[in-house]
This record gives structure tokens, sequence and C-alpha cells, in this order.
């Protein structure tokens, strides 16, 4: 009787290791990290290269060295209104700032007082809105006028709002567009004073 007794025994004990077992959770390993790769910081991209052309109207006024005769002392003026075109051609480093060089070349109204002018200009800009942008234009530029003795050299300045019919993405206009602006190339004071005065419009394309 005993020995049934202890037989009973271990086999309720071994059943009771073994439902007991049962619910014991496996063990979950840990996932594995996953690799992260450094992002680039985001470089505003470049506007790019642009061409352009039309037409200017120039103004141009020279007062030069007084001149003493027997008739007392006068300062001779010269004036003249003419008539031709402007080339351009630049590039935008961003919508903000770019670098501008043209060409002026008044062939056409008053006779024999052609002006030409050459020069490389500063173009801060400011985006008004997706279509439309202001600028400024200040620079330095050779200008040769048949009313001035000869060639001056002089800083220029200038104002002009463009207006764009493509798209611009990510701040990169594409496609036609047209200008019109107020450039004066030449000021200069003085034993002679000199200034020429210019208006332009034209289109342009954007590369």
């Amino acid at each position: 009787m005993k020995q049934i007794t202890l037989s009973l025994g271990v086999i309720a004990l071994c059943a009771t290791s073994l439902f007991a077992g049962k619910d014991v959770a496996p063990a979950i390993e840990p996932p594995a990290p996953i690799p992260v790769t450094p992002t680039k910081p985001s470089i505003t991209p470049p506007i790019g290269l642009y061409l352009g052309g039309g037409f200017t109207y120039a103004y141009n006024k020279c007062q030069c060295a007084p001149i003493t005769t027997q008739n007392g002392t006068y300062t001779p003026t010269s004036k003249s209104h003419t008539e031709g075109f402007n080339l351009r051609g630049g590039y935008e480093f961003n919508p903000f700032i770019g670098l501008e060089a043209r060409y002026l070349y008044t062939p056409w109204g008053d006779t024999d007082k052609t002006m030409k002018h050459y020069g490389i200009y500063l173009k801060p800009s400011y985006p008004v809105s997706e279509k439309l942008d202001l600028y400024a234009l200040l620079g330095y530029g050779k200008t040769d006028c048949e009313t001035l003795p000869k060639n001056e050299n002089s800083f220029g300045w200038g104002v002009g709002a463009s207006y764009n019919f493509g798209e611009r993405i990510e701040g990169k206009k594409k496609g036609w567009g047209v200008y019109l602006e107020y450039l004066r190339p030449l000021h200069k004071t003085g034993s002679k004073k000199i200034t020429v005065d210019t208006v332009s419009a034209g289109l342009q394309y954007n590369f």
C-alpha cells in the first residue's frame, strides 16, 4: 500500500512539473537596430542662365567746361534723344542675387548723336510673386556718345521689373518673360556735367 501511494505521488509531481512548464513564455530577442543614413542639408538650386533683348530710349545731356569769348563766358550744352536696342545676358545664383552683362546701342533719332554702352552689373532681386520680380542694377561700364569729346567710364545704377510666363520650380525660372527698366549708365560731375538716362523694355528667355 505504501508503494502504491508513493508511486501515485511521483506521478502527480511529474504531471505538475510538466503542465507548469507549459506556462513559461519563450525568451524574445530584441530587434536588430536599423542603420540610419544621415541626410544631406538641402541646397537652393541656382536659377541659371538667361538671355534677353529689346528696345531702348536714351536721353543724353552734356554741359562742358565754360568757354570765354569776347561776348562773355558761357557753358556749352549738348542734348540728344536717340532710340535703339539692348542686349543682355546674365546668371542668377539664387532668387536674390545675380550678375548681368549688357550692351546698348541707339543709332536712331537725333542725327549724328549715336550712343553706345557696355558694362557689367550686380543684380539684387526680390521675388514679389511666382511670376513677378523687382530688381536693382549696380555696376560699371563704358559709354560712347557722339555728343561727348571721348569715351567715358562710370558707375551705373538702375531699377526694373521682370515678369516670367513660365513655371518657377524651387525658385528656378523657366521659359519666356518680359522686362521693363530704367538705367543711368553714365553720370559725371566737375568741369563737365554728363548724364545718360535710358529706358528699356524687351523679351527674356530663362534656360
